[in-house]
């Protein structure tokens, strides 16, 4: 069989997880490479790191560009948990360190060929939209986690670390409607760490706010608020 030819058993329903370091363009555009490289590296190393504390059983990841990915072999709740430690742990990883980053977790089917870096699916296509679609530095669950895992033995509103929030909160309202993007969304709440009784995920957000362009100060100001609000219940 021709190594290139359609496997069926390729597309099935998954986990899938898409990360996108934001003004990563900015950054190569505006420094020398030599400045570049250090800092993606960093962040490969992060990943490496992170994935390495996880059963990886079944759970793939990959990176090319300022783009990174974590998708699992099946939709089993095990796989789900899996995904969304990497993910999560990556995503806060990269914040505690100063690197912005927005990303999200879908279900649905996704066709991959790893060794050749193939992905193609409405998993993905979903995790692009809702990520891409993001206004502030956010991590969340989209509605198709939710509908997956509402009859399961952990519901998204009973999970220590997420808090559902509204369309209109944290997505570009121009994006809404052109994606179409209905149905609850859940985010990470940043509610899981304290450092010398503070929120050590605050002060990251308020020191990239001050580096931040005039434009982009907004969305980490509704970030911000969103972890004080759900940092301060959980303490």
């Amino acid at each position: 069989m021709d190594s290139d030819e359609f496997k069926p058993l390729r597309y099935r329903k998954r986990w899938f997880c898409y990360l996108d370091l934001l003004g990563f363009t900015a950054l190569v555009n505006d420094n020398n490479i030599s400045h570049v490289i250090p800092i993606y590296q960093g962040v490969l190393k992060k990943l490496s790191a992170t994935a390495e504390t996880v059963p990886m059983k079944g759970i793939t990841y990959t990176w090319f560009s300022d783009t990174f990915i974590i998708y699992s072999k099946s939709d089993s709740e095990k796989d789900f948990a899996s995904v969304e430690s990497i993910g999560r742990r990556f995503f806060q990883e990269l914040i505690l360190n100063k690197i912005p980053v927005r990303g999200s977790i879908t279900h649905g089917s996704l066709y991959s060929q790893s060794l050749k870096n193939i992905f193609v699916g409405p998993a993905l296509i979903d995790a692009y939209h809702y990520a891409e679609s993001q206004n502030w530095i956010g991590f969340i669950l989209t509605p198709s986690v939710f509908n997956r895992l509402k009859a399961s033995s952990i519901p998204l509103h009973e999970r220590a670390h997420y808090r559902e929030v509204a369309h209109t909160d944290i997505m570009k309202s121009e994006e809404i409607t052109k994606k179409n993007l209905v149905g609850p969304i859940h985010a990470f709440a940043f509610n899981n760490a304290t450092l010398n009784g503070k929120n050590p995920y605050v002060d990251a957000l308020q020191q990239m706010k001050m580096l931040a362009p005039e434009k982009d100060k907004p969305k980490y100001e509704k970030t911000i608020k969103f972890a004080n609000r759900y940092w301060r219940r959980h303490q």
